[in-house]
C-alpha cells in the first residue's frame, strides 16, 4: 500500500472517531500513517476507559435480568452509546442473545460506538441473519468505517453476507478503510467472480480508482492476477479515466504491480490502451519507477507497449537528471533479466542522450560498478545482454570493470560469450 493512501485511510479513521466532518484532518497528509493510527487508539482506549468500573457492573446486572428486558431496557433507556460502552462486560452468550432482540436500526447505531477490539468474542458469534440487515443499514448511512473495523472479527458466511448487502460503492469504500488489510486476499476470495466486474466500472463512476488500486495492492498474486485483466479488458474510456486518477493522486506504486499480474493478453492489451502512450503519462510512469524502486513492475509494461510508445522512451529516460538514472541502472542490474529493456532504451537514444548514461556509469559508486560488471559476466545473461549494449556503453563498463577490480572476470566473460 502506498504512504499516501494509507495516511489517507487512517486520517478518514481517525475523523469518524472523533465525529469531524470529512476534509475535517487534511492538514495530517503529511504525517506518518503509523503516528496517525497511533493516535486514535490511543484516543478509542481513552474514551472507553472512562467509566469502565461502573460499565462492567452494568454488564454484569445484565446476566441477572431475562434477555427480552435486557433489550427492552438497551433500546428504551440505556440507548446505543451507554450499551456500546458495556458491552464488553456482558458475558458473550447473553449479549448475543440480547443482540437477537434488538432492532436492525438500534444495532447500527450501537455498532458506530463500539470498540471491536474489546467485543471480538460477541462479534464472532452474531448470526449471520442480524449481520445482513445492520451491514445494508451501515452501508445506507455511509459508515464505511465502522464496517472496516468489523470485517476482520466476523466469520465467512457473515462476510459474504455483509458485502452482498452492500453496494459496490460502499464494499470499495469499507475495504479502504479496513481496519486488517491482511483479511482482504481472503474476503474478496469469497465473492462471486460476477461481481468483480460491477466493482471495477463503479471505481471508474464514482471516482474510487484509488481505492479500488488499494483494494488489488493487498491481494495475493493468484487472487489479484484474474481481476488485474478484468482491468485490462475495461472499456477504454474506463481505462482512460483510471490512468487519469492514478495519475491525479501520484500512486502509480499501486498501479503497476497490478499489471505485472495481468497474463501477456492483459498485459499487451492495456499497454495498447491511448491513455498509456502520452509522453506525459509515460514520463510520469518511468520517474516514479525509477525513485520508487518500482523499475522490476514497470519492465511487464514497458515489454507490452506498442511501437508508438516504446519510441517515447528514449527521450523520456534522456530528460531523467543524473541521480535518478542511476537509481534506474541501480534497479536493473539488481534485477539482470530487466536490464534488457533498459540496454535497448539506451541504444535508441541519441549521441547526447546515450553521452549522459555513459557520464552516469562512470561516476558510479563501487557497489554499483560491482554490480553493473557482475551483470555483464553472469553466464545466464551475458550473451543475450552484450547484443544490446551499445560500443561507448560497453567502454564505460570496461573503464567500471578497471575501477572494480573486476576486468580479468568481465574480459573472460566476454571472450566466452563472443567464441
Amino acid at each position: 500500500m502506498s504512504r499516501t493512501l494509507e495516511t489517507q485511510a487512517e486520517i478518514l479513521k481517525l475523523g469518524r472517531l472523533l465525529g469531524l466532518p470529512e476534509g475535517e484532518l487534511d492538514y495530517l497528509d503529511g504525517v506518518a500513517p503509523e503516528e496517525i493510527r497511533s493516535l486514535r487508539e490511543k484516543a478509542t482506549d481513552s474514551l472507553f476507559d472512562t467509566g469502565a468500573a461502573t460499565l462492567s457492573r452494568l454488564g454484569a446486572a445484565a446476566k441477572l435480568l431475562p434477555s427480552p428486558l435486557v433489550a427492552s431496557i438497551s433500546e428504551r433507556v440505556f440507548g446505543p452509546l451507554l450499551c456500546a460502552r458495556a458491552a464488553a462486560s456482558v458475558d458473550p452468550g447473553k449479549a448475543i442473545d440480547v443482540a437477537k432482540r434488538l432492532s436492525p436500526d438500534f444495532l447500527a447505531d450501537a455498532t458506530v460506538e463500539l470498540d471491536p477490539r474489546r467485543v471480538a468474542r460477541i462479534i464472532a458469534g452474531v448470526p449471520t441473519s442480524l449481520v445482513e440487515p445492520v451491514a445494508a443499514e451501515l452501508g445506507r448511512r455511509g459508515e464505511h468505517v465502522t464496517m472496516g473495523r468489523f470485517l476482520a472479527f466476523v466469520s465467512d458466511d457473515a462476510i459474504v453476507a455483509a458485502m452482498g448487502a452492500l453496494s459496490d460503492e460502499a464494499m470499495l469504500r469499507t475495504a479502504f478503510v479496513l481496519e486488517h488489510k491482511e483479511a482482504l486476499d481472503h474476503a474478496v476470495g469469497l465473492l462471486p467472480p460476477d461481481r468483480l466486474p460491477s466493482v471495477l466500472a463503479c471505481a471508474s463512476e464514482h471516482d474510487l480508482w484509488p481505492e479500488a488500486l488499494d483494494l488489488l495492492d493487498h491481494l495475493s498474486p493468484a487472487t489479484r492476477g484474474p481481476i488485474a485483466d478484468v482491468v485490462a479488458e475495461l472499456d477504454e474510456d474506463l481505462v482512460a479515466r483510471l490512468v487519469a486518477a492514478v495519475s491525479a493522486a501520484g500512486i502509480w506504486e499501486n498501479l503497476l504491480p497490478v499489471v505485472g499480474t495481468m497474463t501477456p493478453e492483459g498485459r499487451l492489451l492495456i499497454a495498447s490502451r491511448p491513455a498509456f502512450h502520452d509522453a506525459a503519462v509515460l514520463r510520469e510512469i518511468v520517474h516514479a519507477s525509477a525513485t520508487g524502486g518500482l523499475w522490476v513492475d514497470l519492465v511487464p509494461l514497458l515489454r507490452a507497449l506498442p511501437a508508438d510508445g516504446v519510441a517515447l522512451l528514449p527521450g523520456i529516460v534522456t530528460d531523467l537528471d543524473h541521480a535518478t538514472l542511476a537509481a534506474v541502472l541501480g534497479q536493473a542490474v539488481a534485477a539482470a533479466d530487466t536490464l534488457v529493456p533498459l540496454l535497448d532504451i539506451v541504444t535508441d537514444m541519441d549521441a547526447a542522450g546515450r553521452a549522459k548514461v555513459v557520464e552516469v556509469v562512470d561516476a558510479a559508486d563501487r557497489d554499483l560498478g560491482e554490480l553493473l560488471v557482475a551483470a555483464l559476466t553472469d553466464p545466464e545473461h551475458v550473451r543475450l545482454l552484450l547484443d544490446h549494449v551499445p560500443a561507448d556503453v560497453l567502454a564505460a563498463v570496461e573503464r567500471a570493470a578497471d575501477r572494480t577490480g573486476l576486468r580479468e572476470e568481465f574480459d573472460a566473460a566476454v571472450a566466452g560469450a563472443r567464441a
